[in-house]
């Protein structure tokens, strides 16, 4: 069965979505790199290969239902921030849930059109925005605990830039 148009056009602007996603998480790298918090950069340039990641997941899911990709113009990321690390992490954060509404609305969409396949292949996304949301979460209550000491924000750039990157997201195909 042929993708619906409104769910080809909807997936293109997610596509969209996470590639804007990643763009802005290395704009983010980019501050951090600026600064003393080396282990926040790395932090940040991994989640911006993960947004990249999504956005190739949901390229070659359109391309293997015979969709159309069609790529847009991104706008420039935001590449600074103020000193404390909390400014960048509570942005992420804005965006993650900007994503998991986009996603949402997707689904709704998918629902709607009655396009199986395509909620099948959500399912992990919705899975994938709890896990993304949470772990930003869990960073921005970390960052507010030790609030300025300095050794508490050493400590936790240390710790961000020990993380890291996770398995690949299970690709639908790999493209036509």
């Amino acid at each position: 069965m042929p993708i619906p148009n409104s769910v080809q056009t909807a997936i293109n602007a997610q596509i969209k979505n996470e590639l804007q996603a990643h763009y802005n998480y290395l704009g983010m790298a980019v501050h951090f790199d600026s600064t003393p918090y080396r282990g926040f950069a790395k932090w940040m340039r991994l989640q911006a290969t993960e947004e990249y990641g999504h956005a190739m997941k949901l390229y070659d899911f359109l391309s293997d239902r015979n969709g159309r990709v069609e790529l847009t113009t991104l706008d420039a990321p935001k590449t600074t921030y103020d000193a404390h690390p909390l400014d960048a992490f509570r942005t992420s954060f804005a965006n993650e849930q900007l994503v998991t509404a986009q996603i949402n609305d997707l689904y709704e969409l998918a629902q709607k059109e009655k396009d199986f396949a395509t909620l099948q292949f959500l399912a992990w996304f919705l899975q994938e925005q709890v896990e993304e949301e949470s772990t930003v979460l869990l960073m921005i209550e970390r960052l507010e605990l030790v609030g300025n000491d300095p050794a508490g924000l050493l400590r936790l750039d240390d710790e961000a830039g020990r993380r890291v990157a996770e398995a690949p997201a299970p690709a639908s195909g790999g493209g036509k």
